[in-house]
């Protein structure tokens, strides 16, 4: 009798190594994996050390104006950025996650309106907001919390560096050279240049895009072309929703046109390309349509709106700096103090685009290699100068963008870490041949030619300058004095990029790799990319990131929350002084201000702050001081002001205030702040801003209503009101109901008249109705939403907050959904009867 002998039982252990193995083998888990590990090492200290991306201690005043800013938190020291732009996801956007939260989780509604700036803005109509990204619905669900932002920038840079390894793998067919790009990729000098600015997940989000274009143009079934057409809609959606306009406009542009040239080149028949080209174009028209809420309410706010871009401050570069383009440092010399100046992608990128380079002379790259390397000739053309400034102004959209050098530059970072991982491949098969030698000889003699450049012509003058005259370039710029550790660093990476390809070539051609030869390749990898991540504590603090503790958005700060307990029935804004509840983050707290840095602002609101006595920083940030209160008392009363946050113990009997509460901070009162809403039945008429001011300094506190002489044109039944201001008559608004996107509330009328509501008219973004009934909505107050009055009685307004052609927008993306599905419906039934069709031959 024969006895059966079990096999041994397999260790848990033994099996999570062996699925290891089985994952490591296939490319595209490998590149998964190598991103996830990359980006864990350029952002340690916020994986392991409870550090952040989105810390105040970076240097952004939020609630109180010295540091630690926020309650609850004890960091005092601040770590410098020289000259990042750590303010806009502090003061805009975390701000807008949590009003995003409020609407979608409070209200059940879209967040189309931020009622907590500047007396009112559009929300979706900024372009900026980070609706429809789907990482953001993290955040958003989070209610902001810094966790939650933390983990979706994380997410971000490994969306980045797994889609240039796969791209680069899709490109070239080499899982090395894919995995050596992965590598590279979270240590771009890009997030050293942008922090934590809302660019960074443009950038991110960036390779896919032209992913799916790669993958299409090499798909070997329509159904795999359906797929890749539809991953394309998304991606391009997550794109455009990453939270800035112009980077996300031209890397949108630059990787669709790759893409297309990509598709266009490939070796496929004329036939199978067009058809293909065909889908992907069905493509842009779906993604057209479902994206239409986002680029219909962009299009209709910024026709009627302020921004900064009006004025055209395009900038270039000149061409002796392109070696800075592999590692900002090298920018830094041509901004005073030394500040970041524009992004980069690292040397170890250069490292693999020379050796492309180098094998140009007798090595045809593929067609797709080709082709992107053609399609860097426009950006890099724009950015440093190829293309005369003159040109670039009349262009339809780069022309508006003030840095178009940087914004371009995020594009040359994705196309040359493709190109850079076509060179690693070549390496690959020839460094360790006959003709390596002459690759690194050529590749060699153009790094020092850059650097050569860079260190005798590159530091004479800074970028070419913006202005009237697109022509007005110094003809003998100052010289700029490089810090001492420029002189240090260049040369480091020049030695480490000439090391890596001898060592590479003695490993290769002997077809081994000693350990000391893969601790000297590590050395050289570490020397090209250690300063561009994130550091716990690092020395050369001028050139290195040091984020600090993660912090608490939510603490409770007791002035903060008696001023919201007494605005809960009475509706008002607040303002600090100074640097106290900095503008925009207000929002956190559901409390509403007087400025914030909202891209696109009413003109007409606008023009009102400018002839206020209140200070200005930037373009668009209003403020008060205590030298200036009392000027500004009159104004901030007309705009609704009621409270004032001040430094404890300071506030009373400032400016006639009514000190409320001394805690945190001093919140301090105004008596005479005009209300919310109210009705008068009388108007004076206006002809200019010089006319309307002394309007203001002249009511005595009593609220009055004005109309512009060309709004009363367009409202003949107004014409009945105006007449002696002095016997006016008002009365205040009461029974407020206030949501994220409107504002209801009850207004007691003696007879006919006007009721005015204290926030910003934008045209076609109000519908009004009083009684049940909608009316049309009136600019009074020179930037204020206004409604006519019949008679008198008690009436009941609301005014709600919606982008002109919102119900249409959503109608086309409702219909863009439907026919993405009916695409895939048919794509799976053609596919089916194709392949019965090839089984029946």
């Amino acid at each position: 009798m024969v006895q059966s002998v079990s096999a041994a039982p397999v260790s848990p252990l033994k099996q999570l190594v062996d699925a290891a193995r089985r994952l490591w083998a296939r490319p595209g888990a490998a590149v998964a994996i190598v991103a996830a590990l990359a980006v864990i090492a350029s952002a340690y200290p916020v994986v392991f050390l409870g550090k952040s991306h989105v810390s105040p201690n970076f240097g952004t005043p939020l609630l109180y104006q010295e540091f630690p800013s926020l309650p609850g938190y004890a960091e005092t020291k601040t770590r410098p950025v020289h000259g990042s732009d750590v303010g806009a996801i502090m003061w805009q956007n975390v701000p807008y996650s949590m009003v995003q939260h409020r609407a979608l989780f409070r209200d059940r509604a879209l967040p189309v309106w931020n009622r907590y700036n500047s007396a009112g803005v559009p929300l979706l109509g900024q372009g900026q907001s980070m609706f429809g990204d789907p990482l953001h619905l993290l955040v958003v669900a989070a209610d902001g919390a810094s966790w939650a932002w933390d983990l979706k920038f994380l997410l971000a840079k490994w969306l980045f560096a797994a889609g240039l390894g796969l791209l680069v793998l899709a490109v070239t067919g080499h899982r090395a050279a894919a995995l050596i790009t992965a590598l590279a990729a979270p240590f771009a000098g890009f997030f050293v240049f942008r922090i934590n600015h809302p660019a960074f997940f443009s950038l991110c989000y960036a390779p896919w895009p032209l992913y799916c274009w790669v993958r299409t143009s090499a798909a070997r079934s329509f159904r795999a072309v359906g797929g890749w057409a539809a991953g394309l809609i998304f991606a391009n959606l997550a794109l455009a929703c990453s939270g800035t306009a112009k980077e996300a406009s031209v890397l949108l542009l630059f990787m669709n046109f790759a893409g297309a040239c990509v598709l266009l080149t490939s070796e496929a028949s004329w036939r199978v390309r067009l058809a293909r080209l065909a889908a992907l174009a069905w493509a842009g028209v779906l993604f057209v349509l479902i994206s239409a809420p986002l680029w219909s309410s962009f299009l209709d706010t910024l026709r009627s709106a302020y921004t900064s871009s009006d004025a055209n401050r395009t900038t270039q570069l000149r061409p002796s700096v392109l070696l800075g383009a592999f590692d900002e440092a090298l920018f830094r010399p041509l901004r005073e103090h030394g500040d970041v100046s524009n992004p980069s992608a690292s040397f170890l990128i250069l490292a693999g685009l020379l050796y492309l380079l180098a094998t140009f002379r007798d090595h045809r790259p593929s067609r797709a290699v080709g082709a992107i390397a053609a399609t860097t000739l426009v950006p890099l053309a724009i950015a440093f100068g190829g293309i005369p400034r003159s040109w670039i102004c009349h262009l339809p959209l780069i022309g508006r963008i003030g840095h178009v050098d940087n914004t371009c530059i995020c594009s040359l970072i994705i196309l040359w870490s493709i190109l850079a991982g076509a060179g690693f491949a070549a390496a690959a098969t020839r460094l360790g041949g006959p003709r390596g030698r002459g690759d690194l000889a050529i590749a060699g003699a153009v790094l020092l030619a850059l650097a050569a450049a860079y260190s005798l012509a590159g530091l004479s003058g800074n970028t070419i300058p913006g202005g009237t005259d697109p022509d007005a370039v110094p003809a003998f710029p100052t010289p700029v004095r490089a810090p001492g550790f420029i002189w240090g660093y260049l040369p480091a990476l020049i030695a480490a990029t000439i090391g890596m390809g001898l060592i590479a070539r003695r490993a290769l051609s002997s077809g081994r790799t000693t350990r000391a030869q893969r601790a000297a390749l590590a050395f050289c990898a570490f020397v090209m990319l250690w300063r561009q991540g994130l550091h716990a504590e690092a020395g050369f603090t001028h050139f290195t990131i040091r984020p600090p503790v993660r912090v608490d958005f939510h603490a409770p700060s007791p002035a903060i929350q008696s001023a919201q307990a007494r605005l809960a029935a009475d509706p008002g804004r607040c303002i600090g002084l100074g640097h106290i509840l900095f503008s925009g983050w207000s929002g956190v707290y559901s409390l509403e201000g007087v400025s914030g840095p909202d891209a696109l602002m009413s003109p007409y609101y606008r023009e009102l702050m400018l002839r206020s006595p209140l200070p200005r920083d930037w373009d668009w940030r209003f403020y008060v001081t205590r030298e200036r209160l009392a000027a500004a008392r009159p104004w901030l009363d007309f705009l609704n002001v009621r409270f004032y946050l001040g430094e404890p113990g300071r506030l009373a009997g400032e400016a006639g205030l009514h000190l409320v509460r001394s805690a945190d901070l001093d919140l301090g009162e105004s008596p005479t702040a005009w209300p919310r809403a109210f009705f008068t039945d009388r108007l004076a008429v206006y002809s200019s801003m010089d006319e309307f001011a002394p309007l203001i300094a002249s009511s005595g506190g009593k609220p009055f209503g004005a109309i512009d002489a060309a709004e009363l044109a367009a409202h003949p039944e107004l014409k009945s009101l105006v007449g002696d201001s002095a016997a006016r008559t008002f009365a205040p608004g009461s029974r407020y109901t206030l949501t994220e996107n409107s504002t209801s509330f009850e207004v007691r009328a003696s007879g006919s008249g006007v009721a005015i509501l204290t926030e910003v008219w934008w045209p076609g973004h109000l519908r009004a109705e009083l009684d049940g009934r909608a009316v049309p909505v009136i600019r009074l107050n020179h930037a204020f939403a206004g409604v006519s009055i019949p008679g008198a009685g008690n009436h009941q307004i609301s005014i709600r907050h919606e982008p002109p052609h919102l119900r249409i927008a959503l109608t086309l993306s409702a219909t863009g959904f439907g026919l993405l599905a009916l695409s895939g419906a048919a794509l799976l039934v053609f596919g089916r009867a194709n392949g019965r069709q090839n089984e029946s031959r």
